[in-house]
């Protein structure tokens, strides 16, 4: 019942009025205008100006190497998280749904739109409602993990990695965010009554204060309650099944961040500066954690504002503009473009046969 009914909400979901998508897209796009017109404002740098050097015979290959391990260990961490569950997919089935993911992603606030997405074009491949929920779930906590752990680290380890003040005290701010975070996440695997009832008593109390109805708070702590515990069941059945399609999806995510995190080190290889890439690649493992608690659709606007805060310092200013643009471009807005055009095939629905 709970299956069929997600399927449903899911199928609305993602069949919902056009004009919802498009309102959230033209957010997306004026988030990023604003964000880079901000960045302009508080950097005093010119505009984004071309490089050669960045479309160089060499410098094109180097960046669809990256680009293409980018993208494949993207779709392979969910691949071997779903056989790692015991749900079985076909791999070229996969990859279609790293794009769709990328658009509806990051054009929903909180990435809200991109669980559905994943969700629905499972099912759609024979994969139950239940175990889709539970590996995208799965695959985005592995991810999530790394994150809360790197970034507190490379701060520990490079403590004066950054020099502006906003950066630095941003960073020092990180290890106890990351706690709470490790210690909700423990809760919810081994006691998810616990933390059901710890945000039943929040949401009650909001009740009692008249910020929420008693009917909207008994639907979210019913909601929560469930959620919780299908999270640990699937959870524990990743940790209880194959171990080496486990640590294949492990090792792929590992890729995937360690290849994300790369790029900028990349772009300003290219143009010429001496890069220390593991303080770079540490570096942006702070950005993607802030970007983790940006409200605005793919983090448009604050993204770029905190690559700039933390990086500005290894780069001249003329560059600063190009690099952030060209860093979000490869990582973002390229995906999104090709996921546009994967989602109007797979949006279409299917026509049944006479």
């Amino acid at each position: 019942m709970q299956d069929e009914f997600r399927q449903t909400a899911g199928s609305r979901r993602m069949r919902g009025a056009p004009g919802t998508w498009l309102l959230s897209a033209l957010l997306f796009l004026g988030l990023t205008a604003a964000g880079f017109a901000a960045l302009s404002m508080v950097f005093d740098g010119p505009p984004p100006r071309f490089d050669a050097r960045l479309i160089q015979p060499e410098a094109v290959a180097t960046i669809l190497l990256f680009l293409l391990i980018y993208f494949a260990s993207d779709g392979l961490r969910l691949y071997f998280v779903l056989r790692t569950i015991g749900s079985r997919v076909k791999i070229r089935e996969i990859f279609p749904l790293v794009f769709i993911n990328f658009l509806f992603s990051n054009i929903t606030p909180l990435a809200t739109g991109g669980g559905f997405a994943q969700v629905w074009y499972l099912q759609r491949h024979g994969v139950s409602v239940g175990a889709s929920a539970a590996a995208t779930s799965i695959r985005t906590i592995l991810a999530m993990l790394m994150i809360f752990i790197a970034a507190p680290a490379f701060q520990f380890l490079h403590p004066d990695a950054s020099t502006g003040e906003f950066a630095r005290i941003t960073m020092q701010s990180l290890s106890g965010i990351s706690a709470l975070y490790l210690i909700g996440f423990i809760l919810v695997l081994r006691r998810p009554f616990w933390m059901a009832t710890l945000i039943g008593t929040l949401l009650g109390l909001a009740c009692r204060l008249r910020l929420i109805g008693e009917e909207r708070k008994d639907l979210w702590v019913s909601t929560v309650r469930r959620e919780t515990a299908e999270f640990a069941s699937g959870f524990s059945g990743f940790v209880r099944g194959s171990r080496r399609d486990a640590a294949a999806a492990v090792i792929s995510t590992l890729v995937f961040l360690v290849t994300l995190f790369a790029f900028p080190a990349l772009l300003l290889e290219l143009l010429d500066y001496d890069v220390d890439w593991m303080t770079v690649i540490g570096t942006m493992s702070v950005v993607t954690f802030l970007m983790y608690f940006a409200p605005t659709p793919g983090g448009a606007g604050l993204a770029e504002l905190a690559f700039a805060g933390f990086m500005a310092s290894q780069m001249a200013p003329a560059d600063l503009l190009l690099v952030v643009f060209a860093w979000r471009f490869l990582v973002i807005y390229l995906g999104m473009a090709i996921g546009l055009v994967v989602s109007v095939f797979a949006l279409h629905p299917r026509t049944r046969p006479r």
